[in-house]
């Protein structure tokens, strides 16, 4: 997910181009024509080539866990919905891209499923990337809390949704949302962080050279 700039005060809207480019699909702005990655927020030609965009914190679930975690959820219904025509894909198909500052890094969901909290640090940001396996759900927060780094363990589901606990102060936190639901933190929340969930192809052909996480042996 992506805020949208203005270009000659008015703001872009996008649509899809119906071209792939490093195997990753490619949007297009109407106001310019440029052409820009759905994976990074790059435009990779047209009048505005050499921008990006500003990615913000979003996740990629199931309903049945999105609902668990916002119960108050409103969500738009339509009379009909066509079934998804794409096959089921495989979930080591996939890795989480999270994004800090120039650094990027890809959580592979198959290391994931080696090591559910993943704990890293990304331009020497100490952070926290999680993996729901029954939901191929992946989150990244800041794991930093007022001015305490924590450790955690434990995700395990409850109520519909997951938690953890930071080792620090035995606070338990719902594990996708990042709130603290009880305990001496109860309250705080960690921080999301800027990440979009890729094919495990694209993220390497886009970031080649990039960093590969993997969990330990």
């Amino acid at each position: 997910m992506y805020a949208r700039p203005l270009h000659q005060g008015r703001p872009l809207t996008f649509g899809v181009s119906g071209m792939l480019w490093r195997s990753s699909l490619l949007m297009f702005d109407r106001e310019s024509e440029s052409l820009w990655s759905h994976v990074t927020g790059n435009a990779v030609s047209g009048p505005l080539a050499g921008a990006r965009l500003r990615m913000l914190p979003a996740i990629h679930t199931t309903w049945a866990l999105w609902r668990a975690t916002h119960p108050d959820t409103l969500a738009l219904a339509k009379r009909s919905l066509a079934a998804a025509s794409q096959p089921h894909r495989l979930e080591s198909d996939y890795a989480l891209g999270v994004f800090v500052e120039d650094e990027a890094v890809g959580f592979p969901f198959a290391e994931l499923e080696r090591s559910p909290l993943a704990h890293v640090s990304l331009s020497g940001r100490p952070l926290l990337v999680v993996y729901v396996k029954p939901a191929a759900t992946a989150v990244a927060f800041r794991r930093e809390v007022g001015g305490r780094v924590l450790t955690f363990q434990g995700l395990a589901p409850e109520n519909g949704g997951w938690r953890i606990e930071d080792r620090e102060t035995r606070t338990r936190w719902n594990a996708v949302s990042g709130e603290a639901v009880s305990g001496p933190l109860a309250g705080e929340e960690l921080k999301p962080v800027p990440a979009t969930q890729a094919y495990l192809t694209s993220w390497r052909t886009l970031y080649p050279g990039g960093r590969s996480w993997r969990a330990p042996r």
